[in-house]
């Protein structure tokens, strides 16, 4: 605390001396006077030479509230970065007067800035559809942080916007209608990017959102007629007996790319509903009643695939499948809980046999989402056709249904780029419900067309969402990533995501490196650079292999809560144990 303070009265001290200033030619070129949380603003300095900056937020007192950078390699020259004025929680800063404290090159400098009201934010964004069919009608349906006034425009790659939309807006859903046309003429068909905004009552605008569309003529008609499915029934007295060469019976973990492809292309049995977002409540006994206790969970319309047990000579059929509700009943002790059951668990019930239908998926490629490795393997009939990272959800003993659901599944619709807080998630992807596919996220600084992905992209590999699939936006080896996906992956492409609640935990590689603070710390971490850590302690100088995990000299280490290194040994294999293995 004492060293604090007299580091903060002598950067005091450098920023009045306007000759030290000049000297070295470092410190702020420009800070705005105020910050408000939720829209990213530009912050620049200057450095001399090469060298490692911090960067901290300090409140009145003088001490640190969040770090913006730490220790981060910069080059001599002009930097530019963005802040939204949020903690790493996503959580706004307290309004009121704050100071950046900029180290660089051993030397300390002060701005002051204000931190303000919170910035209207449009949370995310869902469409109808991702072309608009001239004489159809397109909705769009923003989600706002707060009451003011909505803007939608149409631009034009060489900037020509036009207007489409400019009313009232409620926090929460709002609902926005469109055919096209502006003063009763069609716009010309193409590509164009929608420009959301949301201003306040004061007049005080947030970041823009931007979606893409396509207005398009309706194609010719050409009637086609397709036979109406009928559902592939599957009784079973037994119900542990299992058809081959269904999602049912496969060996989960064994990567035979033959045998899971034979599974991507077999049809599958989906509950038929009026929305991809709405869910069916699954009966514990064959009737109406829709009372929560003859609920035993939930399974998302249209997308997720059911494995049927059993048909009934009353109109009710006995079906299998994870379960997608948003629970969970059982966890009593959280306020706010809703849903049936237990997110993700494998559960049994009845559904009218006549809501059941087969649907075939494509077949150019299938998507298996394996949630103990974090990997996306996209196939098609000639085997493995790339590998990606991801992150699945990651729950909590407060938020347990951040779970991703796990099961079959296909494409479903697009949603294109949508928000998540203040984080904007690129080519949604939409899988079950609240379940989609898309980019790792990032912040836009929209002033500078900046994309941070900092606070996500380093999670890749290992649970971090809550619910969605966040895949890897640089290109692999293979020149894949998310975006490719979006562009070459056709609607109904099924998707099989493989559950780890049932397989033994491995050990990780022996030579794995472990770090830990020699000056005193009681936890091992596998994140050099901890961000639970103060940064004096950074990057930590500690370190062991994870075979060393258990000797004499580092077992008295606990393992970090907040980087999340893998455990010993006896405690994975106590874990193994636990779950049968």
């Amino acid at each position: 605390m004492r060293l604090r303070f007299f580091a903060v009265i002598f950067a005091l001290c450098m920023c009045l001396c306007a000759s030290c200033a000049l000297a070295d030619n470092q410190g702020f070129t420009f800070v705005p006077d105020t910050l408000h949380p939720g829209k990213a603003e530009r912050i620049s300095f200057a450095v001399s030479s090469d060298t490692t900056v911090t960067l901290e937020v300090l409140d009145a007192s003088g001490q640190s509230v969040h770090t913006i950078r730490s220790n981060m390699s910069v080059s001599a020259g002009v930097v530019n970065l963005s802040y939204n004025g949020c903690d790493l929680g996503g959580k706004p800063l307290p309004e009121g007067s704050y100071s950046l404290c900029l180290q660089a090159g051993g030397s300390m400098y002060l701005s002051n800035i204000t931190i303000g009201r919170e910035a209207p934010q449009i949370m995310r964004v869902e469409t109808s559809a991702q072309t608009l069919i001239f004489g159809n009608e397109w909705q769009m349906t923003p989600y706002c942080s707060m009451n003011g006034t909505l803007k939608a425009q149409l631009r034009t790659n060489d900037g020509t916007a036009y207007t489409f939309f400019e009313g009232a807006a409620v926090e929460g859903k709002n609902t926005i209608s469109w055919n096209g046309t502006l003063n009763g003429a069609y716009l010309a068909p193409g590509a164009y990017g929608v420009y959301l905004t949301l201003t306040d009552d004061s007049g005080f605008s947030g970041n823009q959102t931007v979606i893409s569309l396509t207005l398009s003529y309706p194609p010719t008609p050409t009637p086609v007629p397709t036979p109406t499915p009928k559902p592939v029934i599957h009784p079973s007295k037994d119900v542990a007996e299992s058809i081959p060469g269904d999602f049912w019976s496969m060996e989960v973990g064994n990567l035979d790319w033959e045998a899971i492809w034979e599974v991507m292309t077999a049809p599958m049995t989906v509950i038929k509903g009026r929305d991809q977002r709405e869910t069916y409540k699954l009966r514990l006994m064959p009737d109406d009643s829709t009372a929560r206790e003859n609920i035993v969970g939930e399974i998302v319309f249209e997308s997720q695939g059911v494995r049927i047990l059993e048909t009934l000579d009353n109109g009710w059929t006995y079906v299998e499948a994870y379960n997608a509700s948003y629970g969970p009943d059982n966890y009593s002790s959280i306020r706010g809980s809703r849903g049936y059951g237990v997110t993700d668990e494998l559960i049994r019930g009845y559904v009218k046999t006549s809501l059941l239908e087969v649907v075939t998926p494509r077949t150019e490629y299938g998507l298996l989402i394996d949630k103990m490795e974090q990997k996306l393997y996209m196939l098609t009939k000639d085997g493995l056709f790339t590998t990606l990272m991801l992150s699945t959800g990651y729950p909590t003993d407060s938020q347990p249904w951040n779970e991703t659901v796990s099961g079959e599944y296909y494409l479903c619709s697009k949603v294109g780029d949508f928000y998540s807080g203040n984080l904007i998630c690129g080519y949604g992807m939409r899988i079950a419900g609240g379940c989609l596919l898309h980019e790792v996220p990032y912040i836009l600084n929209e002033k500078y067309n900046i994309k941070d992905y900092s606070s996500t992209e380093r999670y890749l590999g290992e649970k971090a969402s809550h619910g969605c699939v966040r895949v890897q936006r640089k290109k692999n080896d293979d020149g894949i990533n998310m975006q490719w996906i979006w562009n070459n992956v056709p609607l109904k492409t099924k998707v099989l995501i493989w559950d780890d609640s049932d397989r033994p935990i491995e050990y990780p590689a022996d030579d794995m490196n472990l770090y830990y603070n020699p000056d005193g710390g009681k936890y091992y971490h596998d994140d050099q650079y901890c961000s639970s850590i103060r940064d004096r302690y950074l990057p930590l100088k500690g370190s062991f292999t994870y075979a060393e995990l258990e000797s004499e000299k580092y077992g008295h280490f606990t393992a970090c809560t907040h980087c999340d290194p893998p455990p010993c040994k006896a405690e994975i294999d106590e874990m193994n144990r636990k779950k049968g293995f």
